[in-house]
């Protein structure tokens, strides 16, 4: 089968990508720059953005399925409109562009966060409102996306399922992503304290095994939540370090004195070039985060499974080890054990 894809270096891309050519499908990728997740694998590359129609026309030419994973995602507000842009404008330009070439399906991906976290106290399903009010710019415009993406296909010929994983772990993390940097980041002792809160997590190869399976099931102007299992910070902490054997810490400041610090972690940022270490936005996610995320739909309709959260964590590190993101954490007077 003929596919295209859009954000296919990225961190659920790229495992994709290699699955569907072990598959023995035929695939068109819309890259920017050259990227080292996707090098030396046979793949038809269109040079050119998201929003360049021309681009976005030669991706899709002669293809019979286009997934949409390309987005900019943000904890850091909304990046002088570069989300919205992106996120909102360029998947109608994908769908319309679809649409003129024929393409039959078009797998969308969003994220869990854009479905109401109220009532807390009750497990988050499919049939939760977009929560289109959040303050976090990446999350209303991928729920506007969501909603312009699922209302299209009820009145085209185009049909589109969306796809909306919780936190994604696991290997192939090339960038890496904020998720893996955070495993980095616990591993090479950079986190000293613990924030309130937790995230439902999913192995980044569930997630693609569920994208393989929406080439043919999952109903057209229908959404599905891919999740794994709830871990607060402090839980992920403590399997981490049974994984490792690296110490980890152990004391979880407020939410108020961490939100005191915010000053403080953007302004190292800047001086350093690198990104935050939280955020108003990651606070706010961590601490809102669904205890229950229920993918029931997903299995019934996709044969979506998951895997224990302990095994994609040692997954990744076994990952980052193998490809050489460890090295030189561990020195003894000067010999690198890494």
């Amino acid at each position: 089968m003929k596919i295209a894809l859009t954000g296919a270096a990225g961190r659920i891309g790229n495992v994709l990508v290699r699955k569907l050519l072990d598959a023995g499908h035929d695939l068109r990728v819309l890259v920017r720059r050259q990227d080292r997740s996707l090098a030396g694998l046979p793949l038809e590359r269109v040079p050119g953005d998201l929003l360049d129609p021309a681009a976005v026309a030669r991706l899709t030419e002669d293809c019979e399925v286009l997934y949409h994973l390309a987005a900019v995602v943000s904890i850091q507000g909304g990046l002088n409109g570069a989300v919205h842009r992106t996120n909102v404008d360029g998947t109608r330009l994908v769908l319309e562009t679809a649409r003129q070439q024929g393409v039959r399906r078009m797998v969308y991906f969003s994220t869990f966060h854009v479905f109401s976290g109220i009532p807390a106290d009750q497990p988050l399903d499919e049939t939760r409102p977009l929560d289109s009010q959040t303050r976090m710019a990446y999350t209303r415009s991928k729920a506007e996306a969501l909603e312009t993406a699922l209302a299209f296909s009820r009145n085209n010929d185009l049909e589109v399922i969306a796809l909306c994983p919780t936190g994604v772990l696991g290997p192939s993390d090339y960038a890496p992503s904020p998720a893996g940097q955070m495993l980095l980041d616990f591993y090479r002792g950079k986190i000293p304290v613990l924030v309130p809160g937790g995230v439902d997590w999913v192995d980044v190869r569930d997630v693609a095994d569920a994208a393989v399976a929406a080439l043919h099931r999952g109903r057209s102007g229908e959404a599905y939540i891919l999740s794994g299992r709830y871990a607060s910070v402090a839980e992920l902490a403590r399997i981490i370090g049974r994984v490792t054997g690296r110490p980890m810490p152990r004391f979880t400041a407020p939410e108020w004195l961490l939100r005191a610090g915010l000053p403080f972690a953007a302004g190292y940022a800047r001086l350093t070039g690198t990104r935050p270490l939280y955020t108003r936005e990651s606070i706010d996610t961590l601490r809102d985060g669904a205890k229950i995320v229920s993918c029931d739909k997903a299995r019934r309709e996709l044969g979506y499974s998951t895997r224990p959260l302990e095994d994609t964590i040692a997954d990744a590190y076994a990952w980052f080890e193998q490809n050489g993101y460890l090295k030189g954490v561990d020195e003894v007077d000067g010999v690198d054990k890494g």
